[in-house]
């Protein structure tokens, strides 16, 4: 095949790819721009190439989490990221960028690749989605305050309160409607988080304290199952965060470490802290999620093949997601079956959350 040919062949491969592809130069400047690319900005090749890449992508993490500065600062490539894109026309496309440097065959840097996909449509569908949860758990709530509260008049009744049977039932019927009072609540607090409706309570927090707190309150239980639990992290800088929040996340992936972790294994935790971000990790040697599966485990409602005896709701880490998302952060997973995984954190050293609340609720 002659050199043009193949060059077209390239194009080819490139514009027929799904997702918006864009590489740079050292500075940052446009060197390609596939066709996908031209349809979520809305600027043709011609025009964008050439040009700083934010002056065309105009994404949100231009000025805080650049995925191209990660790259760049730490050779690092970045996934899965998501932020927003701001058209020609001044609308805001949600997006999950990928970068990466690229080298040539002797290993020398040539320049950079982003990756963008566009996810408005998951994003609607997330959106439905949560709105259906909280109508069904708010139009639930009311009614079984209501019969809760029934019960409680009814089991203090003296006619009922001298028949042992009644009792009994009531018993049961009371455990019952807490329990389900329970889902519902924790149904409307999983959609207010992704709605982004519940406030942030925001002050200076020292997440190594809050990370050896998560750990102290599940050392007895990990103890039980004759797991040792250690807490590795580092002198941190302080950040804005939600301290109670965070402590719930971090207490999430700690407890599901330990539910899935065979006896007498490890967990452990540890911190890295670079110039722009807080990285904390989670790593058991647990049973590993399937790489089929991983996609899908933040998702709400979820459970792997490993839940044979399900608790909750399945909506702890799609809380944990949302909650670390309001941070300005990400959290994501490695895993090997039979070997464990390792969960990461990602927190923002410079204010990022969201404190925004909608109200009517």
């Amino acid at each position: 095949m002659s050199r043009n040919k193949k060059s077209q062949f390239q194009r080819f491969i490139i514009d027929s790819i799904p997702v918006a592809m864009v590489t740079m130069d050292y500075d940052f400047k446009i060197t390609s721009f596939n066709k996908r690319a031209e349809k979520l900005t809305g600027y043709k090749a011609h025009e964008a190439i050439g040009q700083p890449c934010h002056d065309i992508l105009n994404s949100s993490r231009c000025q805080e989490g650049c995925p191209l500065q990660t790259v760049q600062n730490f050779s690092e490539s970045t996934l899965g990221l998501e932020g927003e894109v701001i058209n020609r026309n001044g609308e805001k496309i949600p997006v999950r960028i990928g970068a990466a440097s690229i080298v040539n065959n002797d290993n020398n840097f040539t320049g950079y690749l982003e990756v963008i996909e566009d996810i408005s449509r998951q994003k609607r569908i997330e959106r439905e989605k949560n709105n259906f949860i909280f109508m069904i758990a708010h139009d639930m709530k009311s009614p079984l305050i209501g019969i809760n509260g029934l019960i409680n008049r009814l089991k203090k009744e003296k006619s009922c309160q001298e028949n042992d049977k009644l009792q009994s039932y009531f018993k049961v019927i009371e455990e019952a409607g807490q329990r389900l009072e329970s889902m519902v609540s924790e149904f409307l607090e999983y959609s207010r988080l992704e709605n982004g409706q519940i406030k942030l309570e925001l002050r200076e927090t020292d997440i190594a304290h809050v990370l050896q707190q998560a750990t102290d309150m599940h050392r007895l239980r990990a103890e039980e199952r004759n797991i040792v639990l250690s807490c590795n992290g580092h002198s941190l800088t302080a950040i804005e965060a939600d301290e109670n929040r965070l402590h719930r996340v971090f207490s999430n992936i700690i407890d599901n470490a330990i539910k899935y972790s065979p006896r007498q294994t490890e967990i452990s935790i540890s911190t890295r802290e670079t110039e722009s971000e807080i990285l904390i990790y989670f790593k058991d040697q647990g049973w590993g999620i399937g790489p089929q599966e991983i996609p899908y485990i933040f998702d709400a409602f979820y459970r792997t093949k490993s839940d044979e005896k399900p608790s909750g709701q399945g909506l702890g880490l799609a809380a944990s997601r949302a909650i670390i998302s309001q941070h300005g952060g990400t959290i994501s997973v490695e895993s090997i079956q039979g070997k464990g995984s390792v969960f990461t954190v990602r927190l923002p050293k410079h204010g990022k959350a969201e404190t925004k609340m909608i109200s009517g609720l």
